[in-house]
């Protein structure tokens, strides 16, 4: 977690770039926010990263992303960081879904869950369930307005460690 008001440096993208690369969350975050979203951030209880991606978008669309295939039937930690940089200028609303023939399920954020409430900077995450053993086809709805590229990190995180290493990012 990277703070909104750096005391130095004239590159705050390249810790996000870091994090991109490896498979890790890239959140910029308000000082005053920093004790709230340590918590709901994946260093305590889901520590292990089973599904991660990053993706460049801009404009409004809907893009698939690779299928995310869970091992076992438990709640997962799903953390989305939506934008690579503060303020956020052109971030409206994303919906990641993920469906089979068993189940289904989203998460939904738009720009006024970010601003009225305890979120502020780049990261927002949730629990959801996932079924263990079936393929989940997984895409993603995203609008922002303008041109501008946007990097998103998504990450799905589980509480048990896995046999296999996730491949990084290019």
């Amino acid at each position: 977690m990277t703070t909104a008001t750096p005391s130095g440096g004239s590159q705050p993208k390249v810790m996000y770039s870091v994090a991109s690369k490896t498979n890790g969350m890239g959140a910029i975050e308000y000082d005053e926010r920093f004790r709230d979203v340590i918590w709901w951030f994946p260093t305590i209880e889901n520590l292990y990263p089973v599904y991660a991606m990053t993706i460049q978008v801009s404009g409004s669309e809907t893009t698939p992303l690779p299928d995310f295939n869970p091992s076992v039937t438990k709640y997962y930690w799903t953390a989305i960081a939506y934008q690579d940089h503060v303020p956020i200028d052109s971030f409206r609303s994303l919906n990641l879904r993920w469906t089979n023939s068993q189940d289904y399920g989203n998460f939904s954020v738009n720009s006024n869950n970010i601003t009225d409430g305890w979120y502020g900077g780049t990261y927002v995450g949730n629990r959801n369930n996932f079924y263990g053993g079936v393929n989940y086809n997984i895409a993603l709805d995203y609008n922002y307005s303008g041109e501008d590229v946007q990097n998103l990190q998504i990450r799905i995180y589980s509480s048990e460690p896995t046999s296999n290493w996730l491949p990084y990012s290019d």
